[in-house]
């Protein structure tokens, strides 16, 4: 068996190169993958927090405002009525906030199964197609790179 780039030793070669560039980069791309969506739930739940907070605040100023009235102290339930609205708003505002942020958080297994579908379609027009066989040279860049780099 010779070992030149168009035996099939040769060719076994590269495919395994091949193979390793592409493990590597798949497995750096579901990290940063993974890790974006681990940021976005963070975001979203200290933002669910801060709903959480306000929306209790709420609560509280709402029985106060039973008291209030109850006691027919009109002139302080007024005010209490006016942070009661600001209260309510700023609770709306946040729970909508929330949820505009959960939408953004990618599950672990979507991710992966995206990865994996990306990684699939990568290697049928890459390294399937005999054109990128017969093209690539035996050592350094055949180009996966910078076509995955243009993906970002």
């Amino acid at each position: 068996m010779s070992d030149d780039p168009g035996s099939w030793l040769g060719l076994v070669r590269r495919v395994g190169r091949a193979f390793g560039e592409l493990l590597r980069a798949e497995l750096a791309a579901l990290a940063e993958d993974l890790g974006r969506s681990g940021r976005a739930l963070v975001r979203a739940l200290v933002v669910a927090a801060v709903a959480g907070a306000f929306a209790f605040w709420t609560l509280g100023l709402t029985i106060y405002l039973a008291v209030e009235l109850l006691a027919l102290a009109l002139p302080r339930a007024g005010a209490v009525a006016i942070v009661f609205g600001l209260f309510l708003a700023l609770s709306i505002g946040l729970v909508l906030a929330v949820r505009s942020r959960w939408s953004a958080i990618e599950s672990p297994d979507a991710t992966l199964r995206r990865r994996l579908g990306e990684a699939a379609g990568w290697w049928q027009s890459r390294v399937a197609d005999e054109d990128a066989l017969a093209g690539g040279g035996a050592g350094g860049d055949s180009g996966g790179e910078r076509e995955r780099e243009g993906e970002a």
